[in-house]
């Protein structure tokens, strides 16, 4: 291995030309260095950058696969619950009204365990989490298919809603720290697609299996499915090497994912194994609202907990609305599966669209879908699914570009926390708009007035991200500069630089 002699004011190393190692608060170009000590020397590798400047590979895409598939189920068990009401209502004589806190439930148990539990990753490993949630939420949601009273559908849905909101920020997080720098933003994006395509297909099975097997039998199959794919994740998905290099505890590990990452490279028992993590001093959250920041922070909440309650009215209740607006139950759970599906498209090309012009088109994007939402009462057949797909190609494709807005937005080293606070208040939004369509209905509510009322809040979305979006282009503008807090964690000394 060849290197250039850098002369430090403090010390001395070799360098190599990739990646990031991080001296006295500066950004200095470099991947492996060579430590020279008294009796030996000894070849440190900085695992991170060896990651963030790898091109994609085999090992990359059987991870992104493995990832995929978890998000692919959980967006299939998350939509569930929506594709079996109308069944479920007329079978056990309900009104539309009570099915509204089984919905709400199930999304404060994502709450719960995206907040409460989310830190399990960071604690005992990713893949753990990523394997153990699955198994979680697809027993609870095979046990659902027994139920027999809305009480008990009620509690089986938290619990199972505990175990998806769990293992989703893990299955991002081992994701995003495999992802080479240049591909993450459109990795997360895959991610996310994979989700919104779980519950796309939801609904053309729940319009299969229902009338001939009956509501439970899509409980069944969200049962099931995470069971088998939890097994075949645990043989086939690596634990995240960031990961085991901070955990120091298995080298031999750490060198042969390595050695899969980066086949052309040699790894040595002696290397000493290098993660830069940035690090910030005293309440991560309230950094949000420090130099100018709280303006910023606040329009970002609010433009999730709308995004989201419109979001999440539409995909709860829009199946059982239509089925109960005397449009045909196969044509109303198809219409909530087009939602989804024009979601997966639209958020490819508006994500697509906002890193490489500008971020109003996101803003755009929810301004299209309000006017869209206020016709879909309106018109029947064909032209129901078209309108379906489109208000989802804005609606949901909009939400996947406001993500991205959360985690990028903010500086570095308060990214994870910017993102992570917009997310859980954007849920707050979500478990509100399936309780608050249940509240509506009940007091019977004109369906068409239900949908305007739905347009109302995506377009406050609309203008919240606008002003967000000429806020941050003005402090861009001022060059407002990332403080950012460097440690660099030794697999094998233990210390810190």
């Amino acid at each position: 291995m060849k290197g250039r002699y850098i002369a430090g004011a403090q010390s001395h190393e070799w360098r190599y030309e990739s990646g990031w190692v991080f001296q006295n608060a500066t950004y200095q170009r470099l991947s492996i260095t060579k430590r020279k000590a008294r009796m030996k020397t000894r070849t440190t590798i900085d695992v991170g950058a060896l990651i963030e400047n790898s091109r994609l590979g085999w090992f990359h895409m059987t991870i992104l696969f493995n990832t995929c598939l978890i998000m692919f189920i959980e967006g299939y068990d998350m939509q569930v619950t929506s594709y079996a009401a109308p069944a479920i209502i007329k079978a056990w004589h309900l009104t539309n009204g009570y099915f509204g806190p089984v919905f709400g439930f199930g999304l404060f148990g994502y709450l719960l365990g995206g907040t409460v539990l989310g830190h399990l990753g960071d604690r005992f490993g990713r893949k753990k989490v990523i394997i153990g949630g699955p198994l979680l939420f697809g027993i609870f949601t095979f046990a659902a298919a027994y139920a027999t009273s809305l009480t008990g559908l009620l509690i089986l849905r938290f619990l199972a809603g505990i175990g998806i909101g769990a293992s989703i920020p893990a299955a991002i997080a081992l994701t995003v720290e495999y992802a080479p720098a240049h591909l993450k933003a459109r990795i997360i994006s895959l991610l996310f697609l994979g989700y919104t395509l779980g519950g796309t297909l939801g609904g053309f099975v729940a319009a299969r299996l229902i009338p001939v097997f009956g509501w439970p039998s899509v409980f069944k199959l969200g049962g099931i499915a995470p069971i088998i794919l939890a097994a075949f994740v645990a043989l086939t998905l690596p634990e995240s090497v960031r990961f085991l290099a901070l955990r120091q505890n298995r080298p031999d590990r750490v060198r042969t994912i390595l050695q899969k990452l980066s086949p052309g490279s040699s790894f040595d028992d002696s290397d000493d194994y290098v993660v830069a993590e940035e690090r910030y001093s005293g309440l991560p959250v309230k950094h949000l609202f420090t130099k100018g920041r709280a303006t910023m922070t606040v329009l970002l909440w609010i433009a999730f907990a709308s995004s989201l309650l419109g979001h999440y009215f539409l995909t709860s209740w829009l199946p059982t609305i239509l089925a109960g607006a005397a449009v045909p139950l196969t044509y109303a759970i198809i219409s909530g599966a087009l939602l989804q599906g024009g979601g997966g498209i639209g958020g490819l090309i508006i994500c697509w669209l906002s890193d490489k012009k500008s971020m109003l088109f996101i803003a755009l994007a929810f301004c299209l879908a309000s006017p869209l939402i206020i016709l879909i009462p309106r018109v029947r057949g064909s032209a129901l699914l078209m309108l379906a797909f489109m208000v989802g190609f804005f609606l949901v494709g909009g939400q996947i570009g406001l993500n991205s807005i959360a985690g990028t937005i903010y500086p570095t080293d308060i990214r994870s926390t910017g993102a992570g606070w917009a997310l859980g208040i954007g849920r707050i939004g979500s478990i509100l708009g399936p309780v608050l369509g249940g509240v509506l209905i009940s007091a019977h509510v004109p369906v068409r007035l239900l949908f305007v009322y739905t347009a109302l809040v995506v377009l406050v979305c609309a203008v919240t991200i606008s002003v967000l979006s000429r806020i941050t282009q003005t402090r861009k503008s001022l060059g407002h500069p990332a403080e950012i807090e460097i440690n660099v964690e030794r697999s094998e000394f233990g210390s810190r630089r």
